[in-house]
Parts: structure tokens; sequence; C-alpha cells
């Protein structure tokens, strides 16, 4: 269950974090988005919270059209006249793409009458042409969904409708439920939004779309998410996806699958670089039970980062086992979780990075030892034990600190934020190594705690 957040919360702000580099091709950024909304369009700081910088929108509305919302008048505001006279009004701050953003003007004439107005708004001189329908459907392949449930504010001819454009897409709608609105969809609240998607969910569909860019659903797309346990679409959410893919840029939209697939995919992906979204697990790994993860993730030191950080881990079917702060700098810490219940790595590091945003840099996924869900003093003092018993110290320093390996040195080695190096009783170095993440400044107090406590129980008589 979650609380809803208020309908009627101002936006105040372009909630603008870096995406993606630009791809081979793609238009730049900075150019912006066209997008042709019909007449009674209310919603247009919704379009923004998608929006990263530098890419900026541009705006127009088709002319108004005295009719209720039925097919006719989606006919009537995808008129290709009036459509080719936005498309002209867009064009002067040099857009990288026009983007119809009308689900049902869009959809209503099937496949083919989607395909005849990215030709309308092509034709007019747009560099790149899209239309809401034509993104969902691109969306859907994206999070591979081909049986959905779907959502309206319209009545049931016009939903009726939707189904159709999709199934000429190869895409089943297993459910329905639209709300019979003629007009004024903008003032739906977001409980009404919810207990539709709620009505219209199926455990076979694998994904819920909500449609109308009329209809405000930003808020409640994570939420929704991680109880139905699956992608939720929107529409306006897929028209700004689409659109800034286009850009080569990807949206901004905290813990939404959609967004967050993306996100993974934008990470080290300039020229030479391997993507890869989660890194090579350290070598106890293997044996590992699935499904148990250790999440190691830059944090920015400021109010509601962790709280951001549950939230999304929670986005990626994640339970938080366990939490230790790792102190970092004056601006930032790195936090250290055990989380449970997310099978899928990739997601749960895209779910993370897309919630944090660029301070969180690397975020490290790797598999979990169940003895990392013991609390950090009481593992210190078993492998204290342990240590003393065995005679092995090395080995209990490199399960406290996760390291790939710990050997005995005769000299300091050179600084490296992948050594860790601490004073033996002996008068030698114990150096630890691990390729996977660097060491913090929290690993390195305890490591020479841990060491000091071995030479005082050395000294202990049997």
């Amino acid at each position: 269950m979650f609380r809803l957040p208020a309908r009627n919360t101002p936006v105040i702000r372009n909630p603008h974090r870096g995406g993606m580099q630009p791809t081979a091709g793609a238009a730049d950024p900075a150019a912006g988005i066209g997008v042709i909304v019909p007449f009674d369009f209310a919603l247009d700081r919704e379009l923004w919270r998608w929006v990263p910088e530098p890419v900026a929108l541009h705006l127009t509305r088709t002319p108004f059209v005295p009719s209720p919302v039925t097919a006719e008048m989606a006919r009537a505001i995808s008129d290709p006249e009036p459509v080719r006279r936005a498309t002209r009004d867009l064009l002067e701050p040099g857009p990288g793409i026009v983007a119809y953003a009308c689900t049902s003007g869009s959809f209503v004439d099937g496949p083919a009458g989607e395909i005849a107005l990215t030709g309308v708004i092509r034709d007019a001189g747009a560099p790149h042409a899209l239309t809401t329908a034509g993104a969902l459907v691109g969306a859907l392949r994206a999070v591979g969904a081909g049986r959905v449930a779907i959502v309206t504010p319209y009545v049931d001819a016009l939903t009726d409708l939707l189904a159709v454009f999709l199934a000429g897409h190869g895409v089943t709608t297993v459910a329905s439920v639209g709300l019979g609105l003629l007009g004024q969809i903008w003032r739906v609240s977001y409980d009404e939004v919810v207990r539709a998607v709620r009505a219209a969910d199926r455990p076979d569909a694998e994904a819920v779309f909500i449609s109308c860019t009329n209809l405000a659903t930003y808020d409640v797309i994570a939420p929704l998410e991680r109880e139905l346990g699956k992608p939720v679409l929107t529409a306006n959410q897929v028209t700004m996806w689409a659109a800034l893919q286009a850009l080569g840029t990807s949206a901004v939209g905290p813990g939404q699958r959609l967004v967050a697939r993306d996100r993974a995919l934008a990470d080290g992906a300039g020229p030479g670089r391997r993507l890869r979204a989660v890194p090579d697990p350290p070598p106890a790994a293997d044996r590992a039970p699935a499904g148990l993860h250790r999440v190691r993730v830059r944090l920015p030191d400021t109010s509601g980062a962790l709280a951001r950080l549950a939230e999304s881990v929670a986005a990626a079917g994640g339970n938080i086992l366990g939490l230790a702060v790792h102190g970092q700098d004056s601006r930032s810490v790195v936090d250290e979780l055990v989380v449970g219940g997310a099978p899928d790595p990739e997601l749960l590091a895209t779910s993370v990075r897309a919630a944090v945003g660029p301070a969180a840099g690397a975020v490290l996924v790797t598999a979990a030892d169940p003895h990392d869900l013991v609390d950090a003093p009481t593992r210190a003092l078993d492998l204290a034990a342990q240590a003393v018993t065995t005679g092995d110290p090395a080995a209990a320093l490199a399960a406290l600190v996760h390291a790939d390996d710990v050997l005995p040195a005769a000299d300091e080695p050179d600084a490296d934020d992948h050594v860790l190096a601490v004073p033996a009783p002996d008068g030698t170095w114990l150096v630890a190594r691990r390729e996977w993440a660097p060491f913090t400044v929290t690993e390195w107090a305890r490591a020479e705690a841990f060491v000091r406590v071995l030479g005082v129980l050395a000294t202990v008589p049997g």
C-alpha cells in the first residue's frame, strides 16, 4: 500500500538531471522537442517533469473543436490540415523532433491512421515525427509486454478503438476500464486513476497502460508498479520517453521501469566502453543464494536521499534487509545495502541509479553472502574470534571488508583506492585488494580497529 501525493501539489521546477550522451545521428538535445497537444490540454507542467537539461519543450495546441470527447472529436483534432499548421508553427525554434501528444487522436483510425499522421508532420517539415500511440507500441516492446490491461477516461466506443489499434500491432488487451468521460478529463484525481488501474489489472496482463495525455499520472506510476509488480505505462510518459530517445537522451522518472531501463543502457555507453550495469562480483559471490544482493551507491548528503534510495529498491521488487553508511567526504556518503527479494540485479541497479541521479556514480550490485545479514559489530567480533582460533587473520580481514584477497607484505604498498593496507602486530602489513569497488574511509577505520583488536587478543594468555 502507498500514500498518494497531493493531486494539486505545485510543480515549480524542471527536474533536470543528465541523461545518456547523444547517440550517433541523434539531434542535438538543446534543440528541444516540439509538442502538438489538443486544444483542451491542461497538463503542460506534467510533460516537463520527464525532461532533463538541456532539453526544452515548445508546445502548441490544435484549434478548438466544440465536441465531446468521442471518436469524432479525436478525428477532428488529428485532421491533417490543423496538424500541418501546428507543425509549421513549431518549426521556428528548430526542434529536433515534433511529437503529436494525443492518444485518441493517434489511434482512432488504427495503425494505418497513425502512420499517416506521422507522415503529415514530417511532410510539414519536422526533422523527426512521432505520436503517442506509436510511442506506446515502442514502449510495450521495450518492456516486453504483449498482453496489456488498459485504463482510459473515455466512453466505451473510444476505449474499444484503442484495443483495436493495439491488436493491429500484435498486442492483446486482456481487460479494460473506461471512466466514460466526455470532457474535463484533466480534473480526474490520482485516487480515481489508482482505483481504475486496480480494477483493470489481471494476472495475465504483462503491463498496464493508462491512456490520454490529459490525465495526470506522473506521481502514481512508480507506486503502482511496486504494488502490481509490472510495468505501468502512461500516455504522457511514453510520449516523452520516445521523444527523448529520438534526441539521444533519457527521461527523468525515478522508480519508473520504462525510464529506468533507458538509464541502464545509457551507463558506460561512451566510445570504446562496454555496457555493463552490474559489475563482476567478488569471488565468494558464486556461493551466495539467489535473490540476495549487496548494493553500494554514493548518495549526496542531503535530506531525502535515503528515502529516494529505499523507494528505488522497492520499485525493483527488493526489500532492504541491512544498511551500513560509510563516510566518504563532506558532501556524500556511501550506502551499502543488503537487499533480498530482487532476482534481477540489472533492474535493481537501474532503479537505484534513476532515483539517485548523476550523484550516484557507479551503482554496484553484487551477490551477497548470508553472513552480510549479521549486524556489523557482531560480524566483526565473530571474525576476530575466527582469526584467533584459526590463526589466519588475513582470511578474517578479507571477509570483514569483502576483499578479493588479503596478503601479507613487508612494506606498505603505494596508495590506491582499491588497495587497503593496515600494519600487522608483527611489524608487517596486511594488504587487502578489491577490484569490484574502491575501499571507503569507514572500511579503512574498521580494518585498522580489527587488526588492533587481534594484536590485543594475541597478548591475552590462553
